[in-house]
């Protein structure tokens, strides 16, 4: 009887047969309850099938929804699960996507009940990434105490508050032309409308600090920091506690400027040359930060930063608190329709989102530098123009770092439309797209971005929690859809429409004095380009 209740076709089918026979022989009272109820969820769910098919969706779910509830309460987890799936299924085809996301997670709830552990993660995976979230924010300022009493020590070249502005553009022929006599560093902060506090340089292991000598005096000359990021091309082996090591951190103490030292990049990649197992890895990692510590104390930070993905290997490449003094990532993001959960064509993955896992493992031990990323304005395999996406997604990227993630301290964008380790080229560059240098250009203004190391700033954004103060404030938000983009969002208070904006990070300035005393729900109502609802949100809290 157990293994005929384990499938839905023999439960189904044991059910039918016991009902039949009680029928027949008119003893239906005597049948067992549990068997009355079993054939009768599978009734409910038949019902459902047959309202699904016939595109009657709202009411197919409905359905669903009680033979989910029903074999829940009866312990019937693997099937409940299977009734939420098919419930999300019939919410997506009437595109109420925030619902669907509630039946996925009641899917994965229900198998992991019973083991299905990868299925469970899958779904989980599915419902999060189409997951509607808001959080609220509003600016304020940062008291000279408030800077001192931080919950650790400052890491070198560290701000105290606000993010060191950076880019690598040393490709963008309109601000870098060498046998020209134009040089990137004298010209960006002209093409970017900003003064920026350091630029990416790449160097090969073994080569001399001198090969670098022109960007080390464009440094000294701008004021500027140097992203040093050190490639051991020849592998590993190479790297020694050795004459070249010690000089090469000599020199770098003697070059006059400040100097964050990446070695060895992306490590948890496959596509590097210096690809090697963590353990090797964290060895030559520990080498090189000892020597420059010793040698070169004062103006070199050594920065350890893998890529965004893979991602499940990322700590197992950690060289460890006391040889790390900033963690960084590389964080890109090229169209990939084809990983659409809705299956629908479209790229609704969050370019910011992908920095989470990095932030969450490391920033509350060391500060966070975005040491190398951009956003392609080209789908690349089609060469379809998604500049309105890329344009969004960079707008969210930098309207978000500073409410969001505070612990960020330096960002530098990759600046150039280049082949990367295969043939297909990544359209990074803002020299060839006017409208992604426009939105870069306005997004850099924000005073929080920082044009010198040294440099800090008093703005912050605390977030609206619990409590929010009884005054006019300045409200921002990151608002996180199934939607790729958005083209409006609207506060309500009371029912009542009290600020609506445009872009991200979607500012308007609300007046909560006339709530003083109260509590109160903010509502966030999020509509795309076209004027049509995405989702509701609501943020409750406090005024005081």
């Amino acid at each position: 009887m157990n293994v005929l209740r384990g499938t839905r076709t023999g439960f189904k089918k044991w059910g039918a047969v016991v009902l039949a026979a009680a029928l027949l022989t008119g003893t239906a009272a005597s049948v067992h309850p549990q068997t009355v109820q079993a054939a009768s969820v599978w009734n409910v769910y038949n019902d459902a099938m047959r309202l699904d098919k016939q595109g009657k969706y709202a009411q197919a779910i409905a359905k669903y929804e009680q033979a989910g509830r029903e074999m829940a309460a009866s312990r019937d987890y693997g099937n409940a699960g299977r009734m939420y799936r098919n419930a999300g299924e019939a919410y997506v085809k009437l595109k109420q996507y925030d619902k669907a996301v509630v039946s996925w997670d009641l899917e994965a709830t229900y198998y992991a009940k019973v083991n299905l552990v990868q299925d469970s993660i899958a779904v989980q995976r599915k419902a999060d990434a189409l997951r509607s979230s808001v959080e609220l924010y509003y600016e304020t300022g940062l008291s000279a105490a408030t800077l001192k009493n931080r919950t650790r020590d400052s890491a070198p070249l560290e701000p105290a508050n606000g993010i060191l502005l950076g880019a690598y553009a040393e490709q963008n022929k309109k601000v870098h032309n060498s046998a020209g006599g134009k040089f990137y560093a004298d010209e960006y902060p002209t093409f970017t409308g900003k003064k920026h506090a350091g630029y990416l340089i790449y160097f090969t292991y073994g080569t001399s600090l001198s090969t670098i000598q022109s960007h080390i005096n464009a440094a000294k000359r701008n004021g500027t920091a140097i992203e040093l990021g050190v490639q051991p091309l020849r592998g590993m082996a190479e790297v020694k506690d050795d004459a070249y090591l010690r000089k090469l951190a000599k020199d770098a103490a003697a070059s006059g400027v400040p100097i964050f030292l990446r070695f060895a990049n992306e490590m948890n990649g496959n596509w590097t040359p210096w690809k090697s197992t963590p353990q090797a890895y964290i060895e030559k990692f520990r080498l090189v930060a000892d020597v420059f510590h010793k040698e070169a104390p004062d103006n070199v930070a050594m920065l350890w930063a893998p890529g965004a993905n893979p991602i499940d290997n990322i700590q197992s490449y950690y060289p460890g608190d006391k040889y790390v003094d900033w963690v960084g990532v590389s964080l890109y993001s090229i169209y990939n329709p084809t990983a659409d959960p809705l299956k629908q064509g479209i790229d609704r993955s969050s370019h910011i989102a992908k920095l989470d896992a990095v932030y969450n493992w490391y920033a509350d031990k060391k500060p966070i530098m975005i040491a190398e990323g951009s956003v392609s304005y080209m789908y690349p395999e089609k060469m379809r123009d998604v500049t309105e996406w890329s344009v969004y997604q960079t707008q969210q990227l930098y309207a978000t770092l500073p409410m969001k993630y505070p612990k960020v301290k330096a960002a530098f964008w990759f600046d150039v439309d280049a082949k990367g380790t295969t043939d297909r080229v990544k359209y990074y560059g803002l020299s060839n797209n006017d409208k992604m240098l426009a939105t870069y250009k306005k997004a850099i203004a924000n005073p929080y971005y920082l044009s010198a190391v040294g440099g800090s700033t008093t703005l912050s954004y605390n977030p609206i929690t619990t409590t929010v103060p009884a005054k006019k404030l300045k409200v921002s938000g990151y608002v996180k859809t199934w939607s790729p983009t958005l083209g409006k969002v609207v506060y309500k208070i009371g029912g009542k429409q009290v600020g609506a904006t445009t872009t991200p990070p979607w500012t308007a300035e609300i007046d909560f004095s006339k709530y003083k005393g109260k509590n109160i729900t903010i509502e966030v109502i999020a509509f795309d380009k076209q004027g049509k609802l995405i989702t509701t949100q609501s943020v409750k809290t406090k005024v005081q």
